[in-house]
């Protein structure tokens, strides 16, 4: 676990911390990463800390946006900041005629195919869907390559995270997301948290950009490999992802 000078010392020695409070945009995900995980998303609630730290940086920085897989009803209930934007879904754009059509008969067959398996369950989204089966036995690997013939076909490809598997248009996520939203705000800098593969988009768009940057991993047990390799800090949980904003808080409160 890192201390709180080696927190306070990666985000001083980072280029982001150089731009001034009011130019930053802060991104992060939720589960994970501003909450901890739980056997049941319904009995998730994010970190206290997190969340003042949070309601402080809303009227200190240009933008905070928290970008989850969660609907957005569900974020505004589990992060009730206003001035916070809220994008659920993974930012994803409402399916096209053909992605709709085929998301609906994936979830038809995949209810069936799921009757079979104890404890798995179908999240229907606006623009995606989720298979969750963390109270399985099953490997990611062994529910992926179960719903592989469901997706075969269609135009939907199916993403392993945390326990669960996204299912949703091919290519698209958090990365098209802020590629679509920040250039029309000319952000200062941008800095980012996330814990899982659908993050993975969000470090590289992150990561290329030609102004100042700093992209935070949130460790755990269940980070598949090779995830943080271009993050600048990687943490081990949500409790220090919590500390580390409230480092950025104290630094945009004394900026000078």
């Amino acid at each position: 676990m890192l201390q709180t000078d080696e927190l306070l010392g990666a985000w001083r020695n980072s280029p982001a911390s150089k731009v001034p409070p009011s130019e930053l945009v802060l991104v992060t995900d939720f589960d994970g990463t501003l909450a901890e995980i739980v056997p049941d998303p319904a009995e998730t609630v994010a970190r206290p800390d997190a969340l003042q730290a949070l309601s402080r940086l809303v009227r200190l920085l240009a933008d905070i946006i928290v970008l989850s897989s969660r609907t957005n009803s569900q974020l505004e209930a589990l992060v009730p900041i206003s001035g916070v934007r809220l994008i659920g879904d993974s930012g994803l754009a409402a399916p096209r005629h053909a992605h709709r059509d085929a998301l609906e008969q994936f979830n038809s067959d995949v209810a069936v195919l799921l009757e079979g398996i104890t404890a798995a369950w179908l999240e229907v989204k606006p623009a995606s869907s989720a298979v969750h089966f963390r109270n399985t036995n099953m490997s990611g690997g062994e529910m992926l390559a179960l719903l592989q013939p469901l997706l075969e076909g269609r135009p939907l490809a199916g993403y392993l995270g945390r326990k669960v598997i996204e299912v949703h248009a091919p290519r698209a996520g958090k990365g098209s997301a802020l590629a679509a939203l920040l250039p029309g705000q000319e952000p200062g800098g941008v800095v980012c948290f996330g814990d899982d593969e659908n993050d993975r988009s969000m470090f590289e768009y992150v990561a290329a950009l030609d102004i100042p940057h700093m992209c935070v991993g949130v460790n755990s047990s269940e980070a598949p490999p090779h995830l943080f390799d271009i993050c600048d800090v990687v943490v081990s949980g949500p409790e220090e992802a919590a500390a580390l904003l409230n480092e950025i808080v104290e630094w945009a409160e004394s900026y000078k």
